[in-house]
C-alpha cells in the first residue's frame, strides 16, 4: 500500500475496500500488516496448505497474510539471531484474539515440523496447553460489549520458548490490566464475564446444589443489571462444556475445578447482599450472606462485620465506625472484584505451570492488546486501558517509522548517481 500515487487516508480506506470485497482482508503496509475482519469464514485461508505454503516463502514472495508474518519472526530466529515480537493492535472486534490464535497455530506446526526434532517431541506438551488454555482464558477473561460479542478484557503476552533445533520447549503468559470493574456493573446492552453465564447454563442440578446456585443468570444482581443475560450468537452452554474440557485436560484437579466454582458462586450472590440504614449499614439478606460465608469458608459474622463496618488502629487501639449504606455497597463490590481478580491471577499461574521449560535459546512474543473501546461512561480503569494502548500505539508507529526512514535512507545512499 506504500507505494500508492496518493497516500492518505481516504486512499488508504478505498484501496481497503476494494480489497476486502475480494476477501483479500489481509494488506501490506510496508512492513505491518492491516488486517479486516471479515465477519464470515473464507475457505482455505487458513488451512493446512496454507500453513505449509507460506512456511516455504519469504516475506513478500506470496499475497499478503498473518502466516507470512509468523514465518518470518520464525526465520528471524536464526537469520537475525535476537529474539521477535509481534504487536496486535485494532479497536474492539477487529480480530486480535483470533489473530494470535492463527499466530500461535502456525508457530505450532513448524515446531511440530522443524529438522532436528526427535519424532517423541514433535508435538509437545507446550503446545498443547497453549491450545487448551484459549477456550479457558476466553471465559475467565472475556465479555459481551457494546461493539464486540467476545472482547478480551484483560491484555496478554504470551512468550514462547525455542529451541536451537526449531521446536517449542517453553512458554509464559502475562495478563495486565484485567477489568476488575465488570464483575460488579457493566453498561446497557452489555454482560459480565462468559464464565457466569456458562456456569449457570452448563450445570447440572448436583453442581447447582454444590455451588448454591438459582435458576437462571436474572436472579443476580451482578449479571442482569445491565438489562442483557442472553445473546443469540454465543453458546454458554456449550462454552461450559468447553471449558471443563480445557480444564481437565489441563490436569487441574477435581477439587481445584470445585473450588474456582465455589467461588464464582460465591461472587455472584455477593452481588444479592443489599443493606439498610439502622445506625450505620446493617444487611437485610442474611441469608444470602450465610451462603456467601459457606462457599468461601468463612464465619458469618466477620463477613457481616467486615461489609459494614470500618476498622482502624489509632495508637495501639482499634477503633471501628459503622459504615453508610453506600459505602457497604463499595466495600462489597470491592470484595467481589478482589475475589474474581485472585482467581483469574492463579489460574494463569496454573497454566504457566504447564507451559514452563527451557529458556536457553530464543523466543517469540506475542503482545494482544486490549481493543479500543468508548463507553458512554468511561470509568478510571477503561481510562487505564486506552490509555495504556495509546502509549503502545505510539510506541510502535514510533519504531516502525524510524525503521522505515532507515530503510528509505539506505535506499538514497545505494541510488545509482546520473551525471547529465
Amino acid at each position: 500500500m506504500s507505494t500508492l500515487a496518493e497516500l492518505h487516508e481516504a486512499a488508504i480506506m478505498h484501496n481497503l475496500f476494494l480489497r476486502y470485497q475480494k476477501n483479500n482482508i489481509y494488506t501490506n503496509i510496508g512492513s505491518i500488516l492491516a488486517a479486516v475482519n471479515p465477519y464470515k469464514q473464507i475457505a482455505g485461508l487458513y488451512d493446512s496448505t496454507a500453513v505449509d505454503l507460506y512456511s516455504k516463502h519469504q516475506m513478500g514472495e506470496l499475497p499478503p497474510h498473518i502466516f507470512a508474518v509468523a514465518n518470518e519472526c520464525y526465520r528471524c530466529l536464526w537469520k537475525r539471531h535476537d529474539s521477535q515480537c509481534v504487536l496486535i493492535s485494532g479497536e474492539s472486534g477487529a480480530g486480535k484474539t483470533e489473530s494470535t490464535k492463527l499466530l500461535l497455530k502456525f508457530l505450532s506446526v513448524m515446531s511440530q515440523n522443524s529438522s532436528g526434532t526427535p519424532l517423541s517431541e514433535r508435538t509437545t506438551r507446550v503446545e498443547q496447553a497453549l491450545v487448551q488454555s484459549s477456550p479457558i482464558m476466553e471465559a475467565f477473561g472475556n465479555a459481551k460489549t457494546v461493539y464486540n460479542n467476545n472482547s478480551s478484557r484483560f491484555g496478554k503476552f504470551i512468550q514462547l520458548h525455542f529451541s536451537q533445533n526449531g521446536n517449542i520447549q517453553g512458554g509464559c503468559i502475562i495478563d495486565y490490566l484485567l477489568e476488575k470493574n465488570r464483575v460488579v456493573r457493566q453498561n446497557p446492552g452489555e454482560r459480565n464475564y462468559h464464565i457466569f453465564y456458562a456456569l449457570l447454563a452448563g450445570a447440572d442440578k448436583d453442581h447447582r446444589d454444590t455451588y448454591l446456585l438459582s435458576e437462571g443468570p436474572e436472579s443476580y444482581h451482578y449479571l442482569s443489571q445491565a438489562g442483557c443475560v442472553q445473546d443469540s450468537s454465543l453458546d454458554d452452554k456449550q462454552l461450559f462444556n468447553s471449558v471443563m474440557e480445557a480444564l481437565k485436560v489441563m490436569e487441574f484437579s477435581e477439587e481445584e475445578i470445585r473450588d474456582v466454582f465455589r467461588l464464582l458462586s460465591a461472587v455472584l450472590q455477593m452481588g444479592n447482599i443489599e443493606f439498610m440504614t439502622a445506625g450505620g449499614a446493617q444487611i437485610t439478606s442474611n441469608g444470602v450472606v450465610s451462603n456467601v460465608s459457606e462457599l468461601l469458608g468463612l464465619d458469618t459474622f466477620q463477613l457481616s462485620e467486615v461489609l459494614t463496618q470500618r476498622s482502624m488502629i489509632l495508637r495501639g487501639e482499634e477503633i471501628c465506625s459503622p459504615l453508610t449504606v453506600e459505602q457497604a455497597v463499595d466495600s462489597r463490590d470491592s470484595v467481589a472484584m478482589a475475589l474474581y481478580s485472585q482467581c483469574f491471577s492463579w489460574i494463569i499461574m496454573s497454566i504457566n505451570q504447564k507451559i514452563k521449560g527451557k529458556n536457553n535459546f530464543k523466543s517469540i512474543g506475542i503482545l494482544d492488546i486490549f481493543g479500543f473501546e468508548n463507553f458512554e461512561v468511561n470509568r478510571f480503569e477503561q481510562f487505564n486501558i486506552n490509555y495504556a494502548n495509546e502509549k503502545l500505539q505510539e510506541y510502535f508507529n514510533k519504531h516502525i517509522f524510524s525503521l522505515e526512514q532507515l530503510e528509505y535512507n539506505r535506499s538514497k545512499q545505494n541510488a545509482p548517481i546520473h551525471i547529465i
